[in-house]
């Protein structure tokens, strides 16, 4: 039987996916793209012998980074996708009848490709008319080539902050999308599991609070990332109020959706102590 094994940022733990088949393997001028055929999870995408996708639970990750920043936006036009060339935020932001632009910027044009080859039903949302795609290094698009409040929302969907990644969690990043954002904007990151080091954790969230006044951290589970409860930050300039949210907006596209529910909507930003400790305070 043949094995891949992905490990933690500390090497600590390390997870192993037994496969029926490798379907692809690519080295980017930037990262190592491998897919595989699991036989728990289904295919799955590895960057860096880190697991980004399986067929199984995409579902979870994609609508908590997507439905609940666009439900928690009065009036959500203008949106863009900060890596995510899986193309699986498009998809689930592609939903919403008002969204009248979506601008994808994924530094990899072989993570598009390769998706568009092995996972068609993320993919499949790419060639929307409303959508742009720009081949480009998040960080300096942010910096150098968006018009100061311009933007709706800004979704970054990046890897784990270490090497390349690790620019998309700093406070220059967040100042340069607080200056990108509308006056009513918000922005959604992935921002690591609870269990993770408190420093990490804390050090995204203070960097966040150097551009933001309001930021709610919020909580699902995703079997197969590490240690399986993953945490999401939305941020913004004005109050955000999740309880709030525009529960018409989340009901026209509701039936589509595989796990946010209008409770999980609210209760996805009750933590658990543990977390709330290891935050700033």
């Amino acid at each position: 039987m043949n094995w891949v094994y992905e490990s933690e940022q500390n090497d600590e733990l390390c997870y192993g996916y037994a496969i029926n088949d490798e379907l692809a393997r690519v080295q980017s001028p930037y990262q190592r793209i491998l897919v595989v055929d699991s036989k728990a999870y289904g295919k799955m995408l590895l960057i860096d012998n880190v697991v980004m996708i399986t067929e199984s639970d995409e579902f979870v990750y994609r609508e908590m980074l997507s439905h609940v920043p666009v439900c928690n936006h009065r009036a959500p036009r203008k949106l863009l996708v900060v890596g995510g060339g899986d193309g699986g935020i498009v998809r689930e932001l592609c939903k919403y009848r008002e969204v009248q632009q979506i601008i994808l910027c994924e530094i990899d044009q072989q993570v598009i490709d390769v998706c568009r080859q092995h996972f068609p039903n993320l993919t499949n949302s790419l060639d929307d008319p409303r959508v742009e795609i720009i081949i480009a290094d998040g960080n300096s698009y942010l910096a150098h080539q968006v018009a100061p409040a311009s933007l709706d929302i800004i979704i970054v969907d990046s890897t784990d902050p270490v090497g390349p990644g690790e620019r998309l969690f700093s406070a220059n990043f967040y100042a340069s999308i607080s200056r990108a954002l509308k006056p009513h904007g918000i922005v959604a990151i992935q921002s690591e599991s609870p269990w993770a080091e408190s420093s990490m954790l804390q050090g995204i969230y203070r960097n966040l609070a150097a551009s933001f006044s309001d930021i709610y951290p919020y909580l699902a589970v995703v079997p197969t990332y590490p240690r399986g409860l993953w945490s999401w930050t939305l941020a913004g300039q004005q109050p955000i109020v999740p309880s709030g949210f525009n529960r018409q907006r989340f009901n026209d596209v509701a039936s589509g959706l595989q796990y946010l529910t209008e409770e999980l909507m609210v209760s996805s930003f009750h933590l658990p102590k543990f977390y709330q400790h290891k935050l700033p305070r």
